[in-house]
């Protein structure tokens, strides 16, 4: 299932027709329960284009800009791509190197994972996500992180408590903090 919402500008009908045709490049790569967020923005510089795969609880986000709005679609198709390539390399060695199935197995099942905007409670705070917290392993948490581009990540330890996972500055690794 592909969701595309456009923001800044209205999207027409021919750009919606070129967005599912790039995606089902990356289709093929995807279980199909695997679900599609496209966001176009209009910026300063020209189209933003993010889109975001969920699957198996877990998501992975492909994301450019360029003067126009094919270009950015390409580009984001082709960063998602990398990625997925990149998971699968990864999920590959890991399973060589330490017998964890548990990720590679839940690429083929959808796991229940719920992603919601609420209205702002404060002035502050701009946007609200309630999220279920997936049980995983360190690594795996890593790996999702990486995945998202974000530099953190909270997750359910298989201890049961809540830890966030984060990218220290470039070339000193990954931080842990665990919630008691």
């Amino acid at each position: 299932m592909i969701n595309i919402t456009a923001r800044g500008f209205e999207l027409k009908q021919g750009a919606k027709d070129g967005i599912e045709k790039e995606l089902k490049r990356v289709d093929k790569m995807l279980p199909e329960s695997a679900l599609f967020d496209v966001t176009l923005s209009k910026v300063t510089t020209g189209y933003k284009c993010d889109i975001t795969v969920k699957y198996t609880g877990s998501f992975i986000r492909g994301e450019a800009a360029a003067e126009k709005i094919e270009p950015s679609i390409d580009f984001a198709v082709d960063d998602l791509k990398r990625k997925l390539r990149k998971l699968k390399t990864s999920l590959v060695d890991k399973k060589r190197k330490s017998g964890i199935d548990d990720l590679a197995g839940a690429m083929n099942q959808l796991g229940d994972s719920a992603e919601e905007l609420s209205e702002t409670p404060s002035s502050e705070i701009k946007r609200t996500k309630h999220v279920v917290l997936q049980m995983m392993t360190d690594d795996e948490a890593i790996v999702q992180m990486e995945m998202l581009g974000h530099s953190y990540f909270v997750y359910l330890g298989e201890d049961g408590l809540t830890r966030i996972v984060y990218a220290r500055q470039k070339g000193k690794g990954y931080g842990l903090l665990i919630c008691e």
